[in-house]
């Protein structure tokens, strides 16, 4: 049997595609979790943006957020220390003839997430 000559672009290839697969085969290494092995959680740091001392329960604030778009209004029913208050659906966005009035939905915000909050005056 006479000897096999690879020249050429294919040659080059074929010895370039055999070393590769012959790496890759030579690497195959099984990675296993020893059962005393055991994983801690380093204490961190809680960030806590208090809630503005500006705010009052009861009153209206046009709320604008970092997302862009028109600012949202906003009655406050309740007020945490630690930045988050209860409110009313925004004004603008709810259709007032599908609720009873003073039974709009309520939802959870977190001050710290408005770029600006701007008091609003009392409704009529």
């Amino acid at each position: 049997m006479a000897p096999v000559r690879l020249s050429g672009p294919l040659g080059f290839f074929l010895i370039a595609l055999a070393f590769v697969l012959g790496l890759s085969a030579s690497r195959e290494i099984s990675v296993r979790a020893d059962a005393q092995d055991v994983v801690r959680l380093v204490d961190g740091t809680a960030v806590n943006l208090a809630t503005p001392s500006f705010l009052v329960k009861g009153r209206r604030y046009a709320f604008t957020w970092a997302g862009g778009g028109p600012p949202q209004t906003y009655s406050v029913k309740d007020i945490r220390s630690d930045g988050w208050i209860l409110v009313e659906v925004a004004d603008e966005i709810t259709r007032p003839d599908l609720y009873i009035p003073g039974e709009f939905p309520l939802r959870w915000l977190h001050v710290g997430l408005a770029v600006s909050v701007q008091e609003m005056r009392p409704l009529p």
